[in-house]
C-alpha cells in the first residue's frame, strides 16, 4: 500500500490546538501589560500632583499653614492629597501629606505619607 503525501486530520486538529493555547496565552499577557500600564499612568499622575503641591506648600509654607485637601483628576477623580500643619520642638513647621488613591477595578494603590519639615525663623 503505498501512502499519500501531506498531513492527516489529526495532524492537522493538533497544530490547530496547539496554535490556539499559544495564541490564547499571547492575548492573556497583552491584557495584563495593558492594566498595569494603565496603574503605572495613575501612579505618575499621582505622584506628580503631590510633588507639585508639595512644592506649593513647601514654598509658601512659613507665612501661609492652612490645612486643605485637593482632589487628583485624569478623566475622574483618581486620588486625594490632604495635608497638616503642626509645630515641631523646634518652632519649625511639619508639614504632613497624605495621598489617598481612590478604589478602582485594578489593584489598589495604597495610601502614601510624605512628612517635610521646614525651618520657619
Amino acid at each position: 500500500m503505498k501512502r499519500r503525501a501531506g498531513f492527516t486530520l489529526l495532524e492537522v486538529l493538533v497544530a490547530v490546538v496547539v496554535l490556539t493555547l499559544g495564541l490564547l496565552g499571547l492575548i492573556a499577557q497583552t491584557a495584563a501589560l495593558v492594566r498595569a500600564l494603565a496603574r503605572v499612568r495613575r501612579a505618575e499622575t499621582i505622584t506628580t500632583a503631590a510633588a507639585a503641591r508639595l512644592e506649593q506648600l513647601r514654598a509658601t509654607g512659613c507665612n501661609v499653614r492652612a490645612d486643605g485637601a485637593e482632589v487628583v483628576t485624569q478623566g475622574s477623580a483618581i486620588a486625594r492629597l490632604d495635608w497638616t500643619w503642626s509645630t515641631t520642638a523646634d518652632s519649625s513647621r511639619r508639614l504632613g501629606l497624605v495621598l489617598t488613591p481612590r478604589p478602582t477595578p485594578l489593584p489598589a494603590l495604597p495610601p502614601e505619607t510624605l512628612t517635610m519639615v521646614l525651618p520657619c525663623r
